[in-house]
């Protein structure tokens, strides 16, 4: 059965009027005075006209769908920046595309060259095997905005709107420094990411600054999947001299370091300590429950998208690419606590930030 589509023409024909007249009353054009654009848009409405944004968006020259790159979809992080991209996307009439990379460098270089010509901006957040960047140049050629959040290609021009990663994280080593852990280990990834080089920094800077020695033996780079946690985890721990608290810089490595303590009969807590860089709502769900971050999610993905749809909408070519960095809050647990906490010293997050000293806490804890 053929379908009955109404064209602009059907309606200019009812009217008695022009299609370029019919085309720019539905657009609101102020040269259509008010008494015809009403009458345009009623008689639209009646022959149930639905417009062919395809055809309007080609014409432009514009998709009105923003690309997507990230590791994985099904980590609670990334589902928070996808939500917060979407409703963004959604407010301002575009379409998300989602891709992959399952943190493989040849399926992110394979999305990013299928999302060329398809999209009019893209976001990214690099797989763990992400050292080279070539597979950006074709947007940058094309003026395609490039925004890069959380993991960011640092070489390649673009927005990036990233966590106060050292910060952070030197927030993270101190908590467990004045809850009364001595010997703390950090699980992380490769040094060519950004967040794993500077969570680094921030845990360094805590063990100095608190006059504790360091040990280079502590600093794992065993990867951010679960299992790669696992491994550095069982690294940690066949050393002579264990460490009594472990830092976990990501979601799945906590996961993997709970599970594996489990394994071993430790108590989390009283035997081992465990802060992770995660917002996950699961860790509030275990028992011992873990410390960890607010969330932070939406937020990112919400700014990321605003800035990519910013410069797509901005005809001025000089268009200047932005850095938007996140705070966060520490959510304290019993996993990170060798006493009650009505004997906890908080933590010092904001005059790290400063450099100065600061009443202000912002610690929860539960």
């Amino acid at each position: 059965m053929k379908k009955n589509n109404t064209t602009i023409y059907d309606i200019a024909k009812a009217l008695d009027v022009s299609a370029s007249t019919v085309s720019r009353a539905l657009r609101d054009h102020q040269d259509i005075s008010a008494e015809v654009t009403e009458k345009v848009k009623k008689m639209a409405k009646r022959m149930n006209y639905k417009p062919n944004t395809l055809a309007q968006n080609l014409k432009e020259r514009k998709t009105k769908v923003i690309g997507v790159i990230i590791p994985e979809i099904i980590h609670h992080f990334n589902m928070s920046v996808l939500n917060g991209i979407e409703e963004v996307a959604f407010r301002k009439g575009y379409h998300v595309m989602v891709t992959k990379t399952n943190e493989s460098y040849h399926r992110e270089v394979m999305n990013a060259e299928s999302l060329a010509g398809q999209v009019d901006g893209l976001l990214v957040c690099l797989s763990q095997e992400t050292k080279k960047y070539d597979h950006f140049k074709t947007f940058k050629q094309q003026e395609i905005p490039l925004v890069f959040f959380e993991r960011v290609a640092e070489k390649v021009a673009g927005h990036r709107v990233v966590m106060n990663d050292e910060a952070i994280a030197f927030t993270l080593t101190e908590h467990l420094i004045k809850s009364g852990y001595q010997r703390i280990a950090i699980l992380t990834g490769g040094d060519h990411l950004n967040t794993c080089r500077s969570r680094i920094k921030g845990y360094r800077e805590a063990i100095g600054r608190y006059g504790m020695t360091p040990d280079e033996a502590l600093i794992v780079k065993s990867g951010m999947s679960f299992q790669e946690g696992r491994v550095g985890f069982q690294k940690v721990m066949s050393m002579e001299q264990k460490p009594d608290a472990i830092f976990a810089t990501g979601e799945q490595i906590a996961l993997a370091v709970y599970s594996e303590t489990k394994k071993m009969g430790l108590h989390i807590g009283s035997q081992l300590g465990l802060a992770a860089f995660s917002c996950d709502p699961l860790l509030a769900l275990l028992e011992p429950s873990v410390t960890g971050l607010g969330q932070k999610g939406f937020e990112m993905g919400s700014m990321a998208a605003q800035l990519c749809i910013n410069e797509i909408e901005n005809e001025n070519k000089s268009y200047k690419s932005r850095a938007e960095t996140l705070s966060n809050e520490l959510i304290i647990r019993k996993s990170s606590l060798k006493t009650s906490a009505d004997t906890l010293v908080v933590s010092s997050y904001s005059s790290y930030l400063s450099g100065k000293n600061s009443d202000e806490s912002l610690v929860y804890i539960y």
